[in-house]
């Protein structure tokens, strides 16, 4: 028994993913899709498995190299642009010849044991079909009265007489190969119809009756036909590490600026999340990285938007930054940063000057003019060191993004050749982990929209992670990324939704 899949496809509807990359390599919680395919083979026991190339091939070629517990036959479509996957199958014709074999599209993300359930089922010819579902976009199958043989396979297919969604896993006898290869050949060789599609060879063998597949409902198991962004998302979820439901988690650290509101604007669901995690007993505390309002003031920004909370479920950036500053006695700081972030200092016992500063302290600063920039150039260059409140580069808003400390950062490295000593907030780990110490880390969420604070926070915490894509994250940036979160969800309004 051989496996092939076809992998030749353009994927144009999950660009800008698929713009360098071939489809069969987007990753679905950090893992490409061909992967999941794979491993379905391994676990059937399949040693050989035939992978028809086109689009992107040799990022394909690149990706198998290594492997070696399969033996894997690359065969180059180099005409996929002006064809369509029945000429994929043509092009394997040689090394199928005399073999049963299990065919897949290379677009699916799928459970180990899909493969092994085709192989393990003694009947020869079968379409791996969930009962459950219907999708209009899918291939269906009807079957006959008894339920024993297809009669149809189909997108056109009505509810009203489908049996279910084919999933793309079929299996080949011998003998029903040798009849499917001899009608592809005759449809590409004789008829020069190049553009049809394999499931089309299948619907007339099968109507004619020369072919005698049989359905294999693998209803309950896990798949997902990755064709656009909407699919991405499901397959994400999925087969994520850990379940929308957010299974054994007691304590969650929910960003704010992103996750669950946009400047003042809040993201629907955000506020009814919170309420269904309170409600199973989750702990929660809300996190901003954002130091330009003291803590009082989130207070009443989340309860803006339908969001009860108190002063002490507010952490900030500035927590570490005080923490640091009272830890040294230091003798005065000037503050490039807003009324607010000065007067939290001040409150703190912490000497705000203007000259002769030991540290500036740069925060989000939505009161910046040129003089505030002039005075901390002046410290700067008399020997004061930089202290950054956080390092976003920039902050989304209801106009999209605008700058954000990182960015003023790097206007006085350029300006005075000076790079913050110390950078606090996200994703610095002691953000948070003085207020997980009972908790053991599989009970513990991190749930943000940027890779490089919320979730590295998690990640350097040893914590779980949900990544949302309501703010500055998009899709295309978690494929290949350097850290991966356990779960990708659209927004929070995914989540504990069950």
């Amino acid at each position: 028994m051989k496996g092939v899949v076809l992998a030749a496809g353009v994927g144009s509807r999950l660009r800008p993913l698929t713009s360098n990359k071939p489809k069969c390599l987007v990753e679905v919680n950090g893992k490409p899709l061909l992967d999941y395919q794979l491993d379905a083979y391994r676990a059937a026991g399949i040693g050989e498995v035939v992978i028809v190339t086109g689009y992107e091939a040799a990022a394909i070629e690149n990706h198998v190299r290594h492997i070696d517990d399969l033996t894997i036959r690359l065969v180059e479509n180099v005409d996929f642009e002006s064809t369509n996957n029945m000429y994929s199958l043509y092009l394997c014709r040689e090394l199928l010849r005399d073999t049963p074999f299990v065919l897949n599209n290379a677009d699916l993300a799928v459970d180990d044991d899909i493969v092994a359930r085709l192989v393990q089922d003694p009947r020869g010819d079968l379409i791996a079909v969930d009962s459950g579902q219907f999708d209009e976009e899918s291939m269906k199958i009807t079957l006959t009265d008894d339920g024993e043989r297809v009669t149809d396979i189909a997108k056109t297919i009505t509810e009203d007489v489908a049996y279910g969604n084919s999933i793309d896993h079929y299996k080949f006898s011998v003998e029903s190969a040798a009849a499917l290869m001899a009608h592809v050949v005759d449809v590409i060789e004789v008829r020069k119809s190049l553009k049809d599609w394999t499931e089309v060879a299948l619907q007339t063998l099968i109507k004619s009756g020369d072919l005698p597949m049989q359905p294999l409902d693998i209803a309950g198991a896990r798949w997902v036909e990755v064709d656009n962004y909407v699919d991405l998302a499901i397959a994400d979820m999925l087969f994520s590490e850990l379940g929308t439901e957010l299974e054994g988690i007691k304590v969650a650290f929910i960003d704010i600026d992103g996750t669950l509101v946009t400047g003042d604007a809040p993201i629907p669901g955000g506020a009814e999340f919170v309420e269904r995690a309170r409600a199973r007993g989750i702990k929660i505390y809300f996190l901003s990285n954002n130091s330009s309002r003291a803590k009082s003031d989130y207070v009443t920004k989340l309860a803006g938007i339908g969001i009860t909370a108190t002063v002490e479920e507010i952490v900030l950036s500035t927590d570490g930054l005080a923490s640091f500053l009272l830890s040294r006695k230091t003798r005065g700081v000037y503050v490039l940063g807003t009324r607010a972030l000065k007067a939290s200092l001040e409150e703190l016992g912490l000497p705000v000057v203007e000259d002769d500063a030991e540290y500036v302290v740069v925060g989000y600063d939505t009161e910046l003019d040129y003089a505030k920039l002039r005075t901390a150039c002046r410290n700067l260059n008399r020997g004061a060191d930089i202290l950054a409140t956080h390092p976003d580069v920039w902050c989304p808003s209801e106009d999209g993004p605008i700058p954000d400390i990182g960015a003023l950062l790097q206007m006085l490295e350029a300006t005075v050749g000076k790079k913050p000593v110390h950078v606090f907030g996200k994703p610095q780990r002691e953000m948070i982990t003085h207020l997980i110490t009972e908790y053991s880390p599989d009970e513990v969420l991190v749930v943000g929209d940027r890779l490089y604070t919320d979730v590295t926070l998690a990640k350097n915490a040893g914590v779980r992670s949900a990544a949302v894509l309501s703010g500055e994250t998009q899709r295309d940036a978690l494929d290949g990324a350097s850290v991966s979160p356990d779960i990708i969800v659209p927004s929070v309004a995914n989540l504990l939704v069950g």
